[in-house]
């Protein structure tokens, strides 16, 4: 084959499993746009996201045999620049502005504008670490990452409506774990 006729997805995965180093370089010059623009929407540091985009890629080619076929590669692969996106925000040498974090909480959980803050960045954290899974996911992507709906459900590959389902389920439970807490009943005055 020409060197210079472009590969088939399917030849371009074939050979990313083989660890074949000159397909993996067109297969991430093929998508490295599309990726590296998911990373400089959610971090605006282009350095670091640059750093994020290459994490991402090397889980793409790590994980590249669990890639099934079914769905779109495209959307497979976003989910792993948003995983890559998410554990940069989580890691320790992130220090995210937390009053900029605790005013995404109050605004998404509909709380008063003092409501949480007492409370500490990494309680916080904690109490949103508790939610369910997938309701975990969807409350971070939407509330503190600032994405739509439509696309949570394309990350997640779940329908919209069930991203609106586990928003309201995440609200709910975390409006019932800060209403528990001693700290916050004195201080705490939700919205109806």
């Amino acid at each position: 084959m020409d060197s210079n006729t472009p590969l088939s997805e399917r030849e371009l995965l074939e050979g990313c499993r083989k660890n074949n180093r000159a397909i993996q370089e067109q297969f991430y010059k093929l998508h490295f746009d599309a990726m590296y623009g998911i990373c400089l929407s959610r971090i605006k540091d282009k350095e670091e996201a640059m750093l994020v985009v290459n994490n991402a890629f090397l889980r793409i080619f790590k994980k590249i045999d669990l890639y099934s076929g079914s769905g779109s590669l495209e959307a497979w692969m976003r989910r792993i620049v948003f995983n890559a996106i998410s554990d940069y925000y989580r890691s320790p040498n992130y220090t995210q502005n937390s009053s900029q974090f605790i005013e995404n909480l109050n605004r998404v959980l509909v709380l008063n504008s003092t409501a949480l803050s007492h409370l500490y960045y990494d309680d916080l954290i904690h109490l949103v670490n508790q939610l369910p899974e997938t309701t975990k996911e969807v409350f971070t992507l939407f509330a503190i990452e600032g994405y739509a709906h439509s696309d949570i459900a394309e990350i997640l590959n779940i329908p919209e409506g069930s991203s609106k389902w586990q928003l309201h389920q995440a609200r709910k439970i975390l409006k019932a774990k800060l209403l528990q807490s001693k700290a916050m009943q004195p201080r705490l005055k939700l919205k109806s």
